[in-house]
């Protein structure tokens, strides 16, 4: 004999199967680029050239975010051999996307990290 409490009770497994069912094929069928990002909340930052706007050598001119653009400088920058920056790989800074980031500290102290290049000719 059945009685309203067990009745109460099969409906109520009966419901929570059924939710837990349709969540389980939703995240089945989402696609994969969508599950990733679920599980990495990050986004992934892209490097780019950085190139250096002056041809100054001091280490705060080289190492101001504000010196440099993602265009190539003008042609009163001179170029050559030299201790001159031409260029970094970097990722752009979040709260200013036109300047990089400046991610592995100072560009004058850490020119690997940033993949540095002195100015070649244009």
């Amino acid at each position: 004999m059945i009685t309203l409490k067990n009745t109460r009770l099969l409906v109520a497994t009966l419901f929570a199967l059924f939710v837990g069912a349709f969540f389980v094929v939703k995240a089945m069928n989402q696609p994969e680029d969508k599950k990733s990002e679920i599980g990495n909340n990050q986004n992934q930052l892209t490097e780019m050239t950085w190139y250096y706007q002056l041809n100054s050598t001091n280490p705060a001119d080289i190492n101001n975010p504000a010196n440099y653009a993602l265009t190539k400088p003008d042609e009163d920058v001179t170029c050559g051999s030299g201790p001159i920056v031409c260029e970094i790989q970097d990722t752009a800074n979040p709260s200013n996307s036109s300047q990089p980031a400046l991610s592995h500290g100072n560009v004058s102290d850490n020119p690997d990290d940033y993949d540095r290049t002195l100015r070649t000719a244009f």
